[in-house]
């Protein structure tokens, strides 16, 4: 219980900055005793623009996360790092989650259910798009180009794509497939590639309607689970919850290195944005980043439980084209059958 009390004389009357007009802040205006004695601030996750005044529409870089009976989403705008859960109703076992920058749809895999579902940003509209012919659905990947939807089955062994919304399904790859897994995807390219956990551990390369398969990577690997793509630079990275690495390479398979290879005892979750790689531990409950240059490491969260897959987003920010953004190339499903010329963004020849 509390009690206070209420009198003039404790709590007088003086005129603040904040009084008039909310001191021009959009949000809140917070008293402060040094000039001009009150900053303007914005909700948890979202930064204040340039003018001081103004806040942002909403967090720009955020993390979607998947866990095993929610979504959430972490803005990586403030240093707080403070997560929501959506609100989404009936996730039984989420696995794989990405997002479509353009009409802002956050997708996801559920195991349980064997279903592929979307909703909006804030968890509503939620919808179920594939649940047919899915049993353990673990990779996701969006082409927000060409408007159409990859994932993998390590119950199928099978690769398959449809459109965004579910329909005009089609197998891409369902040959010497183990334990497919983590699928990411160059739109403006035409490529995919994928880990595969198997017997025969590998990380394979095809263009996006499943043509020109090539093996990129399959000496010293144990159970690639995350995979992450550096379109700019031309590298891809991957976290190996068994020699309990993250390794990078040349997309032309050069150059293999590793970047971290300490306390790293169950990667699953993978993504990247910008400068740093992401990832969730299921041993360290924990999500993590490192700088993938400096190799400088962070904490994001700890102590969470049921850690599974995590995306990295720019959600104010679409980047790319594709001749099957073009009327979708005047065909049902429109894949690029092979990779697109290299241009200055991309300066490794991007090929399978």
């Amino acid at each position: 219980m509390d009690i206070q009390v209420l009198s003039p004389e404790r709590q007088p009357y003086f005129r603040t900055q904040c009084e008039e007009d909310n001191g021009g802040c959009s949000h809140l205006c917070l008293l402060s005793p040094r000039e001009p004695f009150y900053t303007c601030a914005c909700p948890t996750g979202v930064q204040l623009q340039d003018n001081g005044k103004t806040c942002k529409a909403g967090a720009e870089e955020v993390l979607l996360l998947a866990r095993r009976t929610d979504l959430r989403r972490i803005s990586l705008d403030t240093p707080d790092f403070t997560d929501i859960v959506l609100q989404v109703d009936d996730i039984r076992h989420a696995i794989a989650i990405d997002y479509d920058p353009l009409e802002g749809y956050v997708y996801w895999t559920d195991d349980e259910v064997r279903a592929i579902r979307r909703a909006n940003l804030d968890g509503s509209g939620a919808q179920t798009l594939v649940n047919t012919e899915i049993n353990d659905p673990d990779g996701i990947a969006v082409d927000w180009v060409a408007r159409n939807l990859y994932w993998t089955d390590t119950g199928t062994d099978r690769i398959e794509v449809t459109r965004l919304n579910g329909t005009s399904r089609k197998i891409l790859v369902s040959e010497d497939l183990d334990e497919p897994r983590a699928i990411v995807l160059h739109p403006v390219m035409g490529l995919m590639y994928w880990t595969d956990w198997g017997e025969n551990p590998k990380i394979e390369c095809a263009n996006l309607d499943g043509q020109g398969r090539h093996v990129l990577v399959n000496t010293s690997l144990g159970w690639p689970n995350g995979l992450a793509l550096d379109g700019q630079e031309g590298k891809l990275y991957w976290g190996d919850a068994k020699t309990d690495k993250i390794e990078v390479i040349n997309v032309d398979g050069t150059k293999r290195r590793t970047l971290l290879e300490d306390k790293l005892p169950h990667i699953f979750g993978f993504t990247l944005l910008g400068d740093f790689i992401y990832w969730t531990d299921w041993q360290r409950r924990s999500i993590e980043r490192v700088h993938k240059v400096k190799a400088s490491r962070d904490v994001i969260i700890d102590q969470l439980p049921d850690l599974m897959g995590l995306k990295a987003v720019n959600v104010a920010k679409v980047v790319g084209t594709n001749p099957c953004a073009d009327r979708n190339g005047g065909a049902a499903t429109c894949a690029s059958s092979h990779p697109a010329r290299p241009s200055a963004a991309a300066p490794l020849a991007w090929s399978c």
